[in-house]
């Protein structure tokens, strides 16, 4: 039987009620026509982006955002770590699909270019670009796979039987393949493109980054193990100082936390703090336009779809001068549909929740329903589109930015020589950014040893890149996933004691949405629901796969 090797890339196109997403396929590729030209090598190449708007719709914010106390979701199996019932939820299965769907065809692609002759690619792009695509995309492929289960097959190779069932790979054997894969890119990745129709695709830097997230998630499980994480914290200093060379040159710290998300100007979507990211900006970019931005808020409020939120347990922790709330959140706002009438409001403390809806007048002005908000809202996706039923919005998703990378030098100096000036000075670049002053700046006198530091680190690192798909790994490698999941689960059950108290609820009132939450006596430091499942059908149709939550340990 003949084989086949199908490659599409998935443009998203505007999503409304006149218009349907549309499918643009670059090639129908057999074993006689594929890799015969530079044209189809690269159609292969564009393929790999093609799975990260599903992947990222919802999934990795659910699996890393909702899942911790950056994100919410009161209704979720992945708010309430509900075991279970995520085990089933097709959301790890998109996940999952997603990111084996990039390690398929960048197997392909790795296989296929180097057979291909030089001069086919004579005056356009070369052979070391389309590998070193290939190459980062498979090492971020399994560095997410690994991120979200923790163990998971391992294939390398183009030239497998498709109906095989592979069983776990050791994470040793997957992180050295993530190593050599990035180590490859770096080699072959410019350090910058010369078209914004590029902007997407990975670089010089983010092979570097990924790198030290590498190496600083290794450090991180070597603490946990009491094992000397010594060498691995210097190598990622070692990467991560590569990336920040570039600051000035490539890479720059934008003025303000807005322009690092605005969507209202070319400025802003092919802004520079953007290491790796997907974009969405018509369809002349790889990764197409997308629906991101409806996602994040409500109805009422831009006629969102309100999918996920973030929690008042984090809003709460924010310094009121801080931009990143002031700026980036949504709190109160009057309603799309009657702005004369109906107004929203989040409670601003603990002891406000439940009594919100008793005062009806805000700055002077009367409403006739003053509803509580139980969340607020994220401005880093805004949607545009209010009133327009067009639903593809050019919001892009960062997925490594340099304060991220600022942040991280900051914590891997920590971890090697305690708290020095030097680390305070990294993190007071990104809070001088955020307050627009430098009177709010850490102070070196206030942190005794580095897990002072490390936790103060991990509360700055909520505080810029929350609903960025990192906050799970963060607390999971700095040894803090327990302490902060604790601390938000006990909050959540003040807040709901709190609001029975204020609505003059009796006491000892009943609230079946706390009682959703764990029992934190049950959490622990190398907890299984750090990870997610491996999705039931994968379990089902590959019994190699069964029993792999008792692997997930370290």
């Amino acid at each position: 039987m003949k084989k086949l090797i199908y490659i599409s890339l998935l443009l998203l196109a505007a999503v409304s009620c006149q218009k349907q997403l549309k499918e643009v396929v670059y090639s129908n590729l057999t074993d006689e026509n594929a890799f015969t030209t530079a044209e189809n090598a690269q159609a292969a190449v564009n393929s790999l982006y093609s799975s990260l708007h599903l992947t990222y719709r919802e999934p990795m914010f659910y699996i890393n955002d909702i899942s911790t106390d950056g994100g919410y979701k009161g209704d979720s199996y992945f708010e309430s770590m509900n075991d279970v019932a995520i085990y089933n939820d097709n959301r790890i299965l998109v996940a999952w699909n997603g990111f084996f769907e990039i390690v398929t065809r960048a197997n392909i692609v790795i296989d296929q270019v180097p057979e291909m002759a030089d001069n086919l690619f004579a005056g356009g792009v070369t052979k070391e670009q389309l590998l070193g695509e290939a190459y980062f995309m498979r090492a971020f492929a399994y560095y997410n796979l690994t991120d979200v289960f923790f163990q998971v097959p391992l294939v390398t190779s183009s030239k497998i039987d498709p109906t095989a069932r592979e069983p776990y790979a050791p994470l040793a054997k997957i992180e050295t393949l993530i190593e050599n894969d990035l180590f490859n890119a770096c080699d072959y990745l410019p350090k910058s493109y010369a078209s914004n129709k590029d902007a997407g695709r990975p670089s010089y830097g983010a092979a570097h980054g990924y790198l030290a997230r590498l190496y600083m998630r290794q450090a991180g499980r070597a603490r946990q193990n009491a094992e000397d994480a010594s060498g691995l914290w210097k190598d990622a200093l070692n990467e991560v100082n590569k990336v920040l060379a570039l600051e000035g040159s490539v890479y720059s710290l934008q003025p303000t936390v807005w322009n690092v998300f605005d969507p209202t100007s070319e400025a802003g979507i092919y802004n520079n703090e953007l290491i790796f990211a997907i974009r969405a900006s018509g369809n002349d970019l790889p990764s197409g336009s997308w629906d991101l931005g409806l996602q994040f808020t409500g109805w009422n409020y831009d006629m969102g779809w309100g999918n996920m939120y973030q929690p008042l347990e984090m809003t709460w922790q924010f310094d009121p001068a801080d931009e990143r709330l002031t700026v980036l959140q949504v709190t109160e706002y009057e309603d799309v549909y009657s702005p004369d009438e109906t107004y929203y409001r989040a409670p601003s403390n603990l002891a406000e929740t439940g009594a919100v809806n008793k005062n009806h007048t805000v700055n002077g002005k009367t409403y006739v329903l003053m509803n509580e908000l139980a969340e607020t809202y994220t401005q880093k996706y805004k949607f545009l589109n209010t009133w327009k039923y067009i639903y593809d919005t050019p919001n892009n998703l960062p997925l490594m930015r340099l304060s991220d990378m600022i942040l991280c030098k900051a914590e891997i100096l920590n971890e090697i020589s305690g708290p020095t000036q030097e680390a305070i000075d990294l993190i007071n670049r990104v809070r001088d950014r955020a307050f627009q002053d430098s009177a709010h700046g850490l102070s070196l006198a206030s942190y005794a040893g580095k897990e002072d530091l490390r936790s103060a680190i991990c509360d700055e690192r909520l505080f810029e890149l929350n609903m960025e798909c990192q906050r799970r790994p963060d607390l999971i490698r700095m040894g803090l996933w327990k302490d902060r999941m604790t601390k938000y689960i006990n909050t959540i059950k003040q807040r709901y004691v709190q609001k029975a108290a204020n609505e003059g609820q009796e006491a000892g009132y009943y609230d079946p949405a706390w009682a959703a939450y764990p029992d934190v006596a049950t959490l622990t430091d190398d907890d299984i629901r750090r990870y997610m499942p491996v999705p039931y059908r994968e379990v089902t149709l590959n019994p190699s796969l069964k029993d792999a939550r008792t692997l997930k340990t370290e």
